[in-house]
């Protein structure tokens, strides 16, 4: 009963506690000694919002009087306000939903954007030249019990979770902290330590702290004065010039003996230029200095690797020139497109006519025959005057003379012929006309180390007759034969400049077997040959022109019978007439692309192997072994790219 008789009390008191004036949208709380849970039900009802309360909320009673009417806005303010002072905080959930948790929850879900003074917000501080680590210790005195504040040393940042309104006070002590450079940037010059040596010590010794990157502690290397510049606060600053002052103070001759391994030169070559260097050393030293060994040096080929035995001086200068010689080189792919069209045209109209008589004819003899005519006027004449004549074992032999020039006919043929009596006649006339087009694509291409000569020849050894003797009644001959590289030839040699312009000395040569002239057993050939040999500049990815080849060849061919054939009109059956028109162009185009890195080479890799790949797909066929997997089964899946 006593029970029921406080729940009532409560309730009474909580209707008291209600919203005195919410007229004109502001309202008025007043709450003396309440549970919190009476309070959120009061700020749900005026803000519209809905809120999920955690366990620990409903055990907490809170006082809120206020006597000037608030906005909704206002009254929001306040209730955060309220959760604040007990150790609470409101989190959004989604659009007018909030959790109210303790504030120890609260920090790990704190957001960018501040949706208020007492919303919990994460922000991010970058120092310059304060120390992260120091920087986080001095903050922590004005951040908020339940706030956070963690130091990342390597990026020199500190990462603050605090209330809103006490973000603009910590980002004045921070500016405050980083606006001055307390560091300290000092000099050394060496004398017997190689500066690049000296860099990996003291970056190593000092550069970490608890296993971390130390903040504000840079060495950096000059090797031309072989000295060192260090930055950082004053005690790191002294410790690094302490430690390089004692390993410098060495004996120099102690050490003079150097082992330089090589990643992109060549030890065999590097050891001559690196003998002048020490020999000019030498005729520069004074008597005094005269005195001290001269300098060796040895190539170890299977390491790819220098040994050096020197003074420091020299030393020091060898290591120099090493390190600005054995730099990755630059490539070059080269790329050449081959293009060749030709039309060729030919016309021939040609007329033969035969008289002749037969036995004891008096009719005369008369025929026209033309080299550039087909078919055999006379071969077919004999045909036709006797199947017999000839006869053998082989038939008749114009018969078969006739058939022969009848099976090389091209065009169209046209004739009449027969025999009277013994008078035998006949005419033909022969027209062709042809019409050839062709257009040859290539495309070599090969990649070069710069300032080296790479080449491509695709194509085959042609045997050329050079000489031949035939003794007396044939004994003991003999040919002496030589062959010739025919096909597509590509030489190039590319030089990289300073501002990636590219200098090419290329020779091109494209050649063809075109024709076989003379007979007999080993008729000769006659070769094509279209060949480039030229120095050139082009940029990077630039497509120029090599050069090139325009021709046109115009012939015509006139045989006639002398006056019979110079008459107008009817002179036309007294010759043969044959032109032929041929048009080539021949264009040759050249682009270079520099490779430097591994993802241009695996770019320039990509984009041919995808071709090929494509053109195989679209010819293939189920159950071929295609490029992808005759490559994985062969050389293994490629690697990812990092």
């Amino acid at each position: 009963m006593k029970k029921l008789l406080a729940a009532i009390a409560v309730l009474g008191l909580g209707a008291q506690l209600m919203p005195a004036d919410a007229q004109g949208g502001r309202h008025v709380l007043s709450l003396d000694d309440v549970e919190i849970t009476a309070l959120i039900d009061d700020v749900a009802t005026i803000t519209g919002y809905t809120f999920i309360l955690h366990p620990d909320v409903g055990r907490t009673r809170v006082t809120v009087l206020s006597q000037t009417p608030m906005t909704t806005n206002e009254v929001f303010e306040v209730f955060l306000s309220t959760l604040r002072v007990n150790g609470f905080a409101a989190i959004p959930a989604g659009r007018g939903v909030y959790r109210v948790v303790p504030e120890a929850l609260a920090v790990g879900e704190a957001g960018g954007p501040a949706s208020g003074p007492n919303a919990f917000v994460t922000q991010v501080f970058s120092l310059d030249s304060f120390g992260a680590v120091e920087a986080a210790q001095m903050l922590k005195p004005i951040i908020d019990a339940q706030g956070q504040v963690v130091a990342n040393a390597r990026s020199n940042s500190v990462v603050v979770v605090d209330y809103a309104s006490n973000m603009p006070r910590i980002r004045e002590v921070i500016q405050s902290l980083d606006s001055a450079d307390r560091s300290e940037l000092r000099t050394i010059s060496l004398k017997s330590v190689p500066a690049r040596e000296m860099e990996t010590i003291l970056v190593n010794l000092l550069g970490t702290q608890d296993g971390n990157v130390r903040e504000n502690f840079e060495v950096t290397a000059s090797q031309t004065s072989n000295s060192v510049i260090i930055r950082g606060d004053a005690p790191t600053v002294a410790r690094a010039v302490q430690v390089a002052t004692e390993l410098d103070a060495a004996e120099p001759t102690r050490d003079n003996i150097r082992v330089i391994s090589l990643n992109n030169a060549t030890a065999e070559e590097i050891a001559p230029v690196l003998e002048s260097l020490a020999a000019t050393m030498a005729d520069q030293r004074g008597p005094a200095e005269n005195a001290a060994p001269p300098a060796t040096i040895a190539a170890h080929v299977e390491s790819n690797s220098l040994v050096i035995s020197a003074t420091p001086d020299t030393l020091l200068a060898m290591e120099r020139v090493v390190d600005a010689l054995d730099q990755r080189r630059a490539q070059v792919l080269v790329e050449a497109i081959i293009v060749e069209m030709s039309d060729d045209t030919a016309r021939e109209l040609g007329v033969q006519f035969l008289l002749s008589g037969t036995g004891d004819s008096s009719t005369p003899f008369a025929s026209t025959n033309f080299s550039r005519s087909a078919p055999n006027l006379l071969a077919l004449a004999g045909a036709i005057i006797d199947p017999d004549i000839g006869g053998g074992e082989g038939g008749n032999q114009f018969t078969n003379a006739a058939i022969n020039s009848l099976l090389g006919v091209n065009g169209s043929v046209l004739g009449f012929g027969g025999q009277d009596g013994d008078t035998l006649f006949g005419a033909i006339i022969n027209a062709v006309e042809q019409d050839t087009n062709s257009r040859v694509l290539s495309k070599p291409f090969n990649m070069t180390l710069d300032n080296g000569t790479s080449s491509l020849l695709v194509g085959q050894d042609v045997p050329l007759t050079s000489g031949e003797v035939l003794g007396n009644d044939n004994s003991n001959p003999f040919r002496t034969v030589q062959r010739e590289q025919v096909g597509v030839k590509l030489e190039v040699t590319p030089r990289i400049s300073s501002d990636s312009t590219i200098r090419l000395d290329i020779y091109q040569e494209v050649s063809s077997v075109d024709d076989f002239i003379g007979g007999g057993f080993s008729p000769d050939i006659i070769l094509n040959t279209r060949e480039f040999r030229t120095s050139l500049l082009a940029d990077d990815g630039e497509i120029i022109v090599l050069g090139g080849l325009i021709e046109q060849t115009d012939s015509t061919v006139n045989s006639k019978v002398p006056f019979l054939g110079d008459i107008p009109v009817a002179g036309n059956l007294f010759k043969s007439e044959g032109r032929s028109n041929t048009r080539t162009n021949l264009m040759i185009f050249i682009k270079p692309t520099i490779v430097r890195s591994r993802g241009d080479a695996q770019s320039v890799t990509a984009r041919n192997y995808n071709y090929i790949r494509a053109q195989e797909l679209l010819r293939a066929q189920e159950g071929e072994i295609t490029l992808d997997t005759f490559v994985d089964e062969v050389l293994g899946p490629p690697e990812a790219s990092e």
